[in-house]
């Protein structure tokens, strides 16, 4: 190929140096000295595509992969028409909604409906190769760049053309015009529009990509771009060098990303004309192709067989280092010790900065490293002039009185005065001879004073955590205490007095340093306290990687566990800052840093957690740009500019609070397949067997942006009463032993901003086995009779009269169990007493008057009868409560209509029998409950039951109410047709009543 043949006259690839920035800009993809990128665990990958449904594509030599966020599915080969086709050495991919094109190095196949197609371009294949692949904006056009030619395929029609001024000719690539339907080419002279046109003389090209009114040209000596209304090539490089083997342009993003052989990849901000680079990447060799999927994310494929073939750069990582490259290189030899972080503090527009090897000035106004340091310049002078040859290193910075100090580990405290610029050091010797000793012991080891860790000013002095205890300092003496070792974190509680961290707990000393108290923390469990936090009365503090916080209770102090999750590493960074909103409304929020992650809360009351977990939060992590933050540092809010800087092992990580984070992007999910009996199927209409047992939904969800989880809702329809909820983590869902029938399965996901997915609908329609049909049993009867009647009409006879005695006794003991549960379900009730029996007899009574006979009416007369089982349900306190039921208790007492219909479900000898129970208190008018059905889509039998409710409770005598008169009833009879009751049933009704046919049975 080409791309490979060309890759050996690459030109030298000169290093890039990129200006320093330390505003995150929330478009920014890449960073130019950083690890930003997701590796997948994919070999070798030569393109990349996204399919309309949410799947990601990869092609690679040994076949072609399909990715779904959480699953890997390779294809290797198909069978069509009993022939095989192998799926290897995929060149390219191109897709049109959810049709996906595969041009393999002498075939081309397409995948749509969850099946592959061989598509016949009449070439004789064993002469040809394929190249590339493009198609048009309606996509029934595929153009295929091959090794005799440029070919034209009509998907529609099923034709292919040559372009014959291209015959016997090798075209290596093809781009389409979308936005005009026109195409480019490229041979060995140069790039060709679709007139045929030499419009750019070039032997060097790899890749051409059209957007808007230009084409990216990708060649060994680096990027080219063609302006098309201006018909040549512009200036405009961007200064890359290196060879560029793939180029794409976001419209969203309005970026364009140049993917290169050994640098890695470019990004240019189209508006701005900036450009970063991520050179860092684990695998930035041989990168071939370039995708932004749905979510704006970066996706990089690489050729390299021995490295990650896939690569993610999430939309948001948003890391720019705070470093410019010469300075910080310039330190060490080991660029990356250079930029370990260890505190930040900001003092006017200055940013003042702790790194491993040197303490370094950052102008917030200039956006840039102030070149002139003093404070190093006299550390180096203190070194120089003392013969200071020992270890030390800069651990920790605070504000003290107008000044700056830092801890020197090994060296001592340095002060540094912004206003005059004098820097004092206090080290060995001032330790040695200045140090008021408070220590309860003999020994104040002073030897170690020097090898100071943390800082902390207070009103009117600065405390010192040193390697064997604590210094007091206020400005020009020490005061030491000897507790026995390190303090790494300092602060202060509600009461006011000093706070710190020992391996063992945490403790409080009073100002004096001469009382010390602990702090009960947890002490089952092992691990080391690294940060903690006074937030009134409360102190939150980390085991490693677990947060609890204590809080007196009863006047003691007590520990509960926070459970934070997905936590990787130790705590080491815990905050409360007060952020204004554009209202200038303040708030605050909890920071949470974790060595890879930080966590940003409103709140981490009780109301906030689930179970001890907490709830409502946003996460960052690597994905975001996160390097790792180091134990034993401090970050920085400088709530000025609303910025938390964290502190990183290479760099500074920034989150702004001005920053509002908008979730717009839905994530799209689908049913990859639907699993019977072991048998994967497809589509939305699904028939199974009725031997089939067990169904199981396999659900892919393309969420590759971070996020805290899924809610998954489904619901079969026919078996569940309403969506099951359940969390992301499984994505099967079965079902086993349905009866035969139709049903449909219904599912959508809600990520964790609120958003709804789209929703899967699939239709099942299962085989009845012989028993599910009722002309089976009618059948079986039919024939058992005959041949009953045949051998012996007189045993028949006597059968039949038989059993018609025993039908009755049964219909006997039915209707008198169902009167006896009636009367049960009375009982319970002291109001009503014999309601249920009453209603029966009144709805029969209206149910003849309307036509209802035989079975129908008794199956009514038993349905009335079991209308309010659901009381059963009901509490005796609300039920038999004299007073006016409150709102709560009315809503208890509404839901005796549902409880009751579960509690008949399984009855299926009474036809309706749910009915009547669920929807007896709906009303015509859709006012009523627990549905607020309307008209005739209450059920017939309900809105008869209704009726005879109705009346029963108008005749009869209650705690609250004498029974109506006749014609008080007939007047609420006429006043509630077509608002409370069925018109036709209401009319009915009032003519009984007057002929004294319907009276109630306790008059």
């Amino acid at each position: 190929m080409k791309k490979r043949l060309l890759a050996l006259v690459m030109l030298i690839i000169p290093l890039f140096i990129f200006i320093f920035r330390i505003d995150v800009d929330a478009s920014s993809y890449l960073s130019d000295k950083t690890e930003v990128a997701v590796d997948l665990e994919v070999s070798g990958a030569e393109a990349l595509c996204q399919t309309d449904d949410g799947y990601i594509w990869i092609a690679q030599y040994s076949g072609l992969t399909r990715y779904d966020s959480k699953e890997f599915i390779t294809y290797k080969e198909f069978n069509e028409d009993n022939k095989k086709y192998d799926i290897i050495n995929v060149r390219k991919l191109e897709q049109h909604e959810n049709h996906l094109y595969i041009l393999t190095s002498n075939e081309l196949f397409s995948y749509h409906d969850n099946k592959f197609y061989h598509i016949d371009l009449g070439l004789d294949n064993g002469n040809v190769s394929f190249n590339d692949l493009g198609i048009n904006k309606e996509g029934t056009i595929l153009y295929i760049a091959t090794t005799k030619g440029l070919y034209i395929h009509n998907i529609i029609a099923g034709t292919t053309t040559l372009i014959e001024v291209t015959k016997n000719i090798e075209v290596t690539e093809v781009a389409v015009d979308l936005g005009k339907n026109t195409y480019y080419y490229t041979i060995s002279e140069g790039l060709y529009n679709s007139s045929d046109k030499l419009i750019y003389k070039s032997i060097f090209i790899l890749d051409i990509n059209v957007y808007k009114d230009k084409i990216l040209i990708g060649q060994t000596d680096g990027l080219k771009i063609y302006d098309l209304t201006k018909n040549q090539i512009l200036d405009t490089t961007y200064g890359i060098t290196d060879q560029v083997n793939r180029s794409i342009y976001s419209e969203k993003d309005k970026m364009i990303f140049v993917a290169c052989e050994s640098m890695g990849v470019y990004c240019i901000d189209e508006e701005t004309g900036a450009v970063s680079l991520a050179s860092n990447l684990k695998n930035k060799s041989q990168l071939v192709d370039l995708l932004v999927d749905y979510e704006g994310n970066l996706w990089i494929s690489s050729h390299n067989v021995s490295a990650s073939g896939v690569s993610i750069i999430t939309k948001n990582a948003l890391l720019n280092l705070l470093y410019d490259d010469q300075i910080w290189q310039d330190l060490a030899e080991s660029p990356a010790k250079d930029r370990n972080v260890y505190a930040i503090k900001r003092y006017e527009n200055t940013l003042y900065i702790v790194a491993t090897y040197g303490l370094f000035l950052y102008d917030l106004t200039e956006n840039k490293i102030i070149n002139n340091n003093p404070i190093m310049d006299k550390i180096n002078d203190y070194v120089m002039v003392n013969d200071i040859k020992g270890y030390y290193d800069f651990r920790d910075v605070e504000i003290f009185k107008d000044k700056i100090y830092f801890a020197a580990f090994g060296l001592g405290l340095v002060e540094y005065n912004p206003k005059t610029n004098d820097v004092n050091i206090y080290g060995d010797d001032f330790m040695k001879n200045e140090a008021n000793i408070i220590s309860k012991t003999n020994n104040p080891d002073l030897a170690y004073c020097i090898s100071i860790r943390s800082l902390r000013a207070f009103d009117d002095f600065l405390a010192l955590g040193y390697s064997k205890g604590l210094i007091k300092f206020d400005g020009t003496k020490i005061a030491v205490y000897n507790v026995g070792s390190n303090i790494l974190y300092i602060n202060k509680t509600a009461d006011g007095k000093v706070l710190y961290d020992q391996t063992k707990g945490l403790y409080t000393i009073n100002d004096e340093f001469t009382e010390i108290e602990e702090i009960p923390t947890e002490k089952e469990i092992s691990g080391n306290r690294l940060k903690f936090l006074v937030d009134g009365n409360r102190i939150y503090y980390n085991l490693n990687s677990r947060f609890f916080y204590a809080e007196k209770v009863n006047g003691k102090y007590e520990s509960k566990e926070i459970v934070l999750p997905y936590v990787k590493g130790s705590i080491v960074e815990i905050a409360k800052v007060k952020v204004k909103d554009k209202n200038n409304k303040e708030s605050y929020k909890y920071v949470i840093a974790s060595q890879n992650q930080i966590y940003i809360t409103s709140s981490l009351a009780d109301d906030n957690l689930i179970d001890g977990r907490l709830n409502e939060y946003e996460l960052y992590d690597d994905t975001n740009g996160l390097e790792p933050i180091a134990a034993n540092t401090s970050g920085y809010y400088d709530e000025t500019s609303q910025k938390y800087y964290f502190q990183t092992i290479n760099g500074i990580f920034v989150y702004d609070f001005n920053k509002e984070t908008k979730a717009d992007v839905v994530t799209k999910i689908a049913v990859s397949s639907v699993n019977i009996d072991g048998v994967n199927h497809y589509g939305n209409d699904i028939h199974v067997d009725k031997n089939d047992s067990r169904i199981v939904f396999n659900l892919s969800i393309f969420g590759f942006k971070p996020n805290k989880g899924y809610q998954v809702y489904y619901k079969l329809d026919g078996v569940d009463n309403d969506y099951i909820v359940s969390n992301g983590d499984n994505l099967s869902i079965s079902y086993t032993n349905i009866s035969g029938g139709e049903y449909a399965f219904h599912v959508y996901i809600i990520d964790e901003n609120g958003l709804m997915s789209n929703q899967i609908d699939i239709s099942l329609n299962k085989d009845k086995k012989m028993h599910e049909y009722v002309i089976f049993w009618i059948l079986v009867g039919l024939l058992t009779a005959l041949a009953i009647g045949l051998l012996n009409y007189w045993f028949f006879s006597r059968k039949i009269k038989k059993a018609k005695k025993q039908a009755q006794e049964l219909k006997n003991i039915t209707l008198e169990s169902i009167e006896a549960i009636a009367r049960t379900i009375d009982a319970k009730d002291a109001y009503t007493n014999g309601h249920s029996i009453r209603v029966g007899h009144y709805s029969k009574i209206i149910g003849e008057a309307l036509g209802i006979e035989g079975d129908e009416l008794e199956n009514l007369y038993y349905i009335a009868l079991l209308h309010d089982i659901g009381k059963i349900a009901i509490p005796d306190a609300i039920l038999n409560k004299p007073e006016r039921l409150n709102d709560d208790e009315y809503e208890i007492m509404k839901s005796h209509t549902t409880k009751g219909a579960r509690i008949l479900e399984g009855i299926s000898t009474i036809p309706n029998i749910i009915e009547g129970a669920k929807y007896h208190h709906e009303r015509y008018d859709g006012k009523g409950y627990p549905e607020g059905l309307k008209g005739e889509d209450i059920p017939y039998i309900a809105r008869v039951i209704c009726c005879a409710d109705c009346f029963d409770t108008m005749a009869t005598r209650r705690v609250y109410k004498e029974p109506y008169s006749k014609e008080r009833i007939l007047s609420e009879f006429e006043i509630g047709k077509s608002t409370h009751f069925d018109p036709e049933i209401a009319e009915v009704v009032i003519k009984l009543i007057k002929e004294g046919k319907l009276k109630a049975l306790n008059q």
